[in-house]
């Protein structure tokens, strides 16, 4: 069953936007009676029925209950901006592994900045969460400064620096016998962490961990750091 996410709920009726019945009406070619499923973004989602497809595209609203496949524990993914498309890569593969949220970082050795483009980078992450049947949608931040983003990750109960600097201390062992409600991991740019912000990183409380032997690339560490976060939950 197709997946989507909606804004223009009415009733028992729901309004897909012009761009979501473009997909139902060109490319996926659903007739009238097709049964498809809809997500408020807010903990809900409901089985419908298409009842007008053509420019507009409408459903009836059959059945509610609670949005499913959305991870108990509350993963941000502060991710050092990269290359456009390396970055938009983490934002999709992280949705599909159950990032909850983005936050951009700007960093020592930050080289790229790609435009802030939220309109994109929105879609990019509406239209992972439908195709891997998230429950929501996950956030996204404004680009922050590092040590802004040190700060506000301690609010979190566990925060994680991967960093090939440390040889030790696994994911799965920094998370052992802890259920932690909300996790902070911290993906550093192409050229790595400076040895200052691993410092500063330590001194807010940030746990440094190893992803392996190998030197991985910024956009690898992002999604196997959020695998093996989920992985280490049970999630």
């Amino acid at each position: 069953m197709h997946h989507f996410f909606v804004t223009d709920i009415r009733g028992d009726r729901v309004t897909f936007s012009a761009e979501q019945a473009h997909q139902i009406v060109r490319v996926l070619r659903l007739p009238v009676g097709s049964p498809v499923r809809v997500l408020d973004n807010a903990g809900w989602q409901y089985e419908a029925e298409l009842v007008a497809v053509g420019r507009q595209v409408t459903a009836v609203l059959r059945h509610k209950q609670p949005a499913a496949n959305e991870p108990e524990t509350h993963l941000t993914l502060y991710q050092a901006l990269l290359k456009r498309d390396n970055f938009e890569w983490v934002l999709q593969k992280g949705t599909e592994v159950g990032v909850g949220r983005f936050a951009p970082l700007l960093t020592a050795r930050t080289v790229a900045h790609p435009p802030h483009k939220p309109d994109r980078w929105q879609r990019i992450l509406t239209e992972a969460a439908e195709q891997c049947r998230r429950g929501r949608i996950p956030e996204l931040a404004e680009p922050l400064r590092l040590e802004d983003a040190w700060r506000e990750a301690q609010a979190a109960d566990v925060a994680l620096l991967p960093w090939e600097g440390e040889a030790a201390v696994t994911i799965s062992a920094a998370l052992a016998g802890k259920r932690p409600s909300t996790i902070a991991v911290f993906i550093g740019p192409e050229g790595g962490w400076t040895d200052e912000e691993v410092a500063n990183g330590r001194a807010c409380g940030l746990v440094p961990v190893t992803l392996g032997p190998r030197i991985l690339r910024a956009e690898t560490a992002a999604v196997v750091s959020a695998a093996l976060v989920m992985q280490s939950m049970g999630q």
